[in-house]
C-alpha cells in the first residue's frame, strides 16, 4: 500500500481492506503508458520506521529480488505519491520500501510470465512478505487484479534498454543476449496500407515488450515518432492489403489483452 508523508495513518486502517481488492479481467504484458509527464522530484529518502520495522532507502541497480506483489488503486487515487507525483491508478507505476524514486523495474509475473516495466514513485507495501505495490493498471496488465495478488520478480532496469544493469554489466559492446527486444526500432512508417496498432507508448522499454508479445500475429514494427515536442513509440503489426485481413488481427491483437487496439491506414 502506498505511503506518502502525513498518510501514515491512512494507510495502517485500509490496509486488509485493499489487500482484498479484486476484479475479474484478462490482461496482456503492457498497454498504454501515461500521457502525463511525471512531476515529481528525485528522491532516495532517509531510514524511517513503519509499525515498529526500519526501512533503508538507497540507491541499489543491481536488485533483484523475488517476491509478493499486491496493487492499490482508490481511495489513493489523486493523491500525492512519495516523491511528489499525482496518483493514477490508471498509469503504469508502482510503490517500493526502499528503490530511489523515480526509478524503473521490470516486474515478471511468475504465476503467468507477463513482464511489465514500471516506475517506481511512491513507498509500500507495508505488509509482510509484500516486495511491491503496483498500480492497479499494472495488476490488469501483469494478469493479477482478480486475485489481488502474485508472486513476481522485480529488478531495476535501464529505462532505454530495458535490461537490468546487471545483464548491461556483464555484456561487450555491441553483444546481444536473449534479453535484447525480438523487433528493431525505426523512425519512418514501413511501406503503405492498413496497420493494427497496439498502443503509442512514450517509454521506450513498454513498447519493446509490447512488440515481443505481439510476434506471431504477423510483422511487427516500433517506429519512434515525434508530435509535439513528445517521443512516442508505436507498435504496430501489418501492412494488410484487405480491411477483413486488418479486422482479424486486430481481433487477435484484442484477445491477448491490448484492448484498445486500432486500424490506422498509411500512404
Amino acid at each position: 500500500m502506498m505511503m506518502a508523508a502525513g498518510r501514515t495513518t491512512a494507510i495502517l486502517l485500509v490496509g486488509l481492506l485493499l489487500a482484498a481488492c479484486a476484479e475479474i479481467d484478462f490482461a496482456a504484458t503492457v498497454m498504454k503508458s501515461g500521457d502525463q509527464e511525471p512531476k515529481g522530484h528525485y528522491k532516495v529518502g532517509q531510514p524511517y520506521e513503519i509499525k515498529g520495522v526500519w526501512y533503508h532507502p538507497a540507491e541499489d541497480p543491481f536488485y533483484d529480488e523475488e517476491g509478493i506483489a499486491s496493487w492499490y488503486g482508490e481511495p489513493f487515487h489523486g493523491q500525492l505519491t512519495a516523491n511528489g507525483e499525482v496518483y493514477d491508478m490508471n498509469e503504469l507505476t508502482a510503490a517500493h520500501k526502499t528503490l530511489p524514486m523515480p526509478v524503473y523495474v521490470r516486474v515478471t509475473n511468475l504465476e503467468n510470465e507477463r513482464s511489465l516495466v514500471l516506475r517506481v514513485n511512491d513507498r509500500g507495501p507495508f505488509i509482510a512478505g509484500r516486495i511491491i505495490d503496483v498500480s492497479r493498471r499494472g495488476a490488469q496488465l501483469l494478469g493479477f487484479e482478480g486475485k489481488g495478488t502474485a508472486r513476481v520478480r522485480v529488478q531495476v532496469i535501464d529505462q532505454e534498454s530495458g535490461k537490468t544493469w546487471a545483464e548491461l554489466g556483464r555484456e561487450p559492446v555491441g553483444a546481444e543476449s536473449a534479453s535484447a527486444p525480438a523487433i528493431d526500432l525505426t523512425h519512418e512508417d514501413p511501406g503503405g496500407g492498413l496497420f493494427v496498432q497496439a498502443g503509442a507508448f512514450t517509454n521506450a522499454a513498454n513498447a519493446f515488450v509490447v512488440s515481443n508479445a505481439l510476434v506471431g500475429t504477423g510483422e511487427v514494427h516500433i517506429i519512434r515518432a515525434v508530435v509535439e515536442n513528445r517521443v512516442f513509440y508505436r507498435v504496430r503489426v501489418g501492412p494488410f492489403l484487405a480491411r477483413g485481413h486488418a479486422d482479424r488481427i486486430r481481433e487477435q491483437v484484442m484477445g491477448l489483452g491490448f484492448h484498445e487496439a486500432i486500424i490506422v491506414t498509411v500512404m
